[in-house]
């Protein structure tokens, strides 16, 4: 059975001037009073602490705990946050001897959630998207950079995607798509993202292959259309997508590919063989999406776009650092540059 301390007018009330050192077991405290606990100052806390003591310091006005290590204010509790780490897109294929290049693959992702202790720092980079490559024999677009999380995540720049000679597209994240007369498309990284879809060998619209993007492969290319880039994630539901990979280049006036969920850069849809100049689309900015593949002689690829860190919990804002907002009973930092985010 629990000790029951009961109010003062309680027969099994505790008489004032009776010191008790313990009550062992579950003690309910049966009053609609008030409980009143030790008040010191910081100076006077207990020279040996142990965990669960709990007193009012009256240097700072809080009420503070002891949780094995340190003095804690109650409300510096550590907090569940959920994160999306993104990494830079990579920059599409150019469009060379009548051919449409390959959508660049989109930046690594990690969705993840970890306990943050309250005052602690957590330093994070955004990676940057990469260039396009120029609509020349043998280029190869740029691919994206890392982001990180502190030491808790890094995700993998997407991969570039490579030009007419150009030799194989670049693997990251998501693989850059491939492109007419190249190796094979780019692979992604397990867990982050998707390969490429390869390019076509078809000599008629020359069809240049998606980027992967995070949740499936990019579209291959065809005779008659460039590859769709692969689908990005609409992190939590809340609308907006990210790692998109760029759609693949095409020519003969055939309409262009998308990039995955419509961040990606779009593939560029060039005249006849040898006709008009296609540049491919660029990405949204700070999606980490794949640039789109260029289109005949001389159509540059799409740009990548640079990443994102966003971070997010329930309630109110206890952390700082990036852009906040409010939505849906949440508080979010969402990091479009590198910085700190403390808890």
């Amino acid at each position: 059975m629990p000790t029951k301390i009961k109010g003062t007018t309680g027969i099994d009330k505790v008489e004032a001037g009776i010191a008790i050192s313990s009550i062992s077991g579950n003690t309910i405290i049966d009053s609609t009073g008030s409980l009143t606990i030790p008040v010191g100052t910081t100076a006077q806390r207990p020279g040996s602490p142990t965990t669960g003591m709990t007193r009012v310091n009256s240097t700072n006005n809080v009420l503070e705990y002891y949780d094995g290590t340190k003095w804690r204010e109650t409300g510096d509790a550590p907090y569940d946050i959920e994160y999306l780490v993104v990494a830079g897109g990579g920059g599409g294929a150019g469009g060379f001897g009548g051919i449409g290049g390959g959508g660049g693959g989109a930046g690594g992702y990690i969705d993840s959630s970890v306990l943050a202790i309250s005052g602690t720092s957590y330093s994070l980079t955004v990676g940057s998207g990469g260039a396009g490559a120029g609509g020349t024999s043998g280029t190869v677009g740029t691919s994206g950079s890392n982001s990180t999380f502190s030491t808790l995540a890094t995700a993998i720049g997407g991969g570039g995607a490579a030009s007419f000679n150009g030799g194989s597209s670049l693997s990251g994240g998501s693989g850059g798509g491939g492109t007419y007369n190249t190796q094979p498309a780019g692979s992604g990284t397990a867990g982050q993202g998707f390969a490429g879809g390869a390019g076509t060998a078809v000599a008629s619209g020359y069809g240049g292959g998606g980027g992967g993007g995070a949740l499936n492969q990019g579209v291959a290319g065809s005779g008659t259309a460039g590859g769709t880039g692969g689908q990005g994630i609409n992190w939590k539901s809340i609308g907006t997508y990210y790692a998109d990979g760029g759609g693949g280049g095409v020519v003969n006036n055939i309409a262009p590919s998308t990039g995955g969920s419509g961040t990606g850069g779009a593939g560029a849809s060039g005249g006849p063989s040898g006709g008009t100049i296609d540049n491919g689309g660029n990405a949204t900015a700070n999606r980490g999406s794949g640039g789109g593949g260029g289109a005949n002689n001389g159509g540059a690829g799409g740009n990548g776009s640079g990443g994102v860190v966003i971070i997010r919990y329930p309630g109110s804002q206890r952390g700082t650092g990036g852009t906040i907002t409010s939505a849906g009973g949440y508080t979010y930092h969402t990091f479009t540059t590198s910085g700190t985010f403390t808890g």
